[in-house]
């Protein structure tokens, strides 16, 4: 029971940090926005920061348990390579750059945990996902595979930055498109091909 409070609590603190984001609010303000006691909260947190950590552990679990679900409904690598890279672009969009900031300077301990979440998860979850596609026939079998992933790992980054590709004149699937869809067009089989198109045609 204890440990479900918490968890909601911790789900709660994410909406509240995307809504305000991490330094809008002083401690006893986020104590009051949470809407739990100040025995409570320092009953689970030892402060701020402790919360702000504990929030990222939580939230980088969650997307490893969906990523599980979204690879029990996708049964080639490159539906699962595209699935994938749509929930991650998904998921850094729900943050805005700022709070990113806020989280790498004045949390630093969060900050490291989410880049080796990137690092030691996520690089290596999708070198894994075009190893398969290239085992499969579905990707290119002459790609340089570490390359491919760093370069993609990146264009994620890059079509998530909003002075590059501002959300009033670009929406999402047309930045996908653009960038991600094609350069994977270009890395596919004939067989990967029918797959990667018939995904975004969805878009």
């Amino acid at each position: 029971m204890l440990q479900t409070f918490k968890s909601n609590l911790l789900k709660e603190a994410q909406l509240v940090f995307a809504r305000y984001g991490v330094t809008r609010l002083s401690e006893s303000e986020l104590i009051e926005a949470l809407h739990v006691a100040p025995a409570t909260f320092y009953g689970m947190f030892r402060d701020k920061n402790d919360l702000v950590v504990q929030a990222m552990a939580y939230d980088l679990e969650r997307q490893k348990q969906e990523h599980q679900e979204l690879f029990a409904n996708f049964s080639t690598p490159v539906e699962r390579l595209l699935a994938v890279y749509a929930h991650g672009f998904n998921e850094i969009n729900k943050v805005t750059g700022s709070t990113l900031l806020e989280i790498q300077h004045l949390h630093p301990k969060a900050w490291t945990m989410m880049q080796d979440h990137l690092k030691n998860y996520g690089f290596l979850m999708l070198r894994d996902l075009i190893q398969e596609g290239v085992l499969h026939q579905q990707l290119r079998h002459d790609i340089d595979i570490e390359l491919v992933t760093k370069i993609l790992m990146q264009m994620l980054n890059m079509a998530l930055d909003h002075e590059l590709f501002p959300p009033d004149q670009y929406t999402r699937a047309e930045v996908m498109r653009s960038g991600f869809f094609y350069y994977i067009r270009g890395l596919c089989t004939d067989s990967g091909l029918r797959l990667v198109s018939q995904h975004f045609a969805k878009l």
